[in-house]
């Protein structure tokens, strides 16, 4: 019992201060994720100074026309929304989800910095960057459940 409250308590203590307690297993993926956004924001910035207009740069998908903007807004939710909610989750499917969007992430940033419309040298260099760093997701273990 005591065990229990002094849990609550700490979870409340990291809840009035605005921290979340990730588990171990997932350390390694919460600082990819904070180095993912640093690289989104890196190239959302050399659009920005290249005066690139990210909506019109559109690309033939899986069958659908995607922008570079879509893109990347999509990326940015995953990074800020569902991989973080995955790690409080700490379901032993969560990092099978984290894998399969970033493989669709990783694939769509691939075919963007590989198309001959982006004329911006620095945007073409910062997708190249964003797209190294989605292929390199850390390996993580999670603990299987029992049921």
């Amino acid at each position: 019992m005591i065990r229990f409250a002094r849990a609550v308590f700490q979870a409340l203590r990291l809840t009035l201060r605005g921290e979340t307690l990730t588990p171990a297993h997932f350390r390694a993926l919460e600082a990819w994720i904070a180095a993912g956004l640093t690289k989104l924001e890196r190239a959302e910035r050399a659009g920005a100074a290249g005066r690139v207009d990210l909506s019109a740069l559109r690309l033939k998908l899986d069958g659908r026309p995607t922008s570079l903007e879509t893109t990347l807004k999509m990326l940015r939710h995953n990074l800020t929304e569902e991989y973080p909610r995955l790690i409080r989750l700490d379901d032993p499917h969560s990092m099978t989800v984290v894998q399969s969007s970033n493989m669709n992430d990783q694939y769509r940033i691939a075919q963007f910095a590989e198309d001959d419309a982006i004329s911006s040298a620095a945007l073409r260099r910062a997708l190249d960057e964003l797209n190294a760093h989605l292929l390199n997701l850390p390996a993580i273990e999670t603990v299987a459940s029992d049921s």
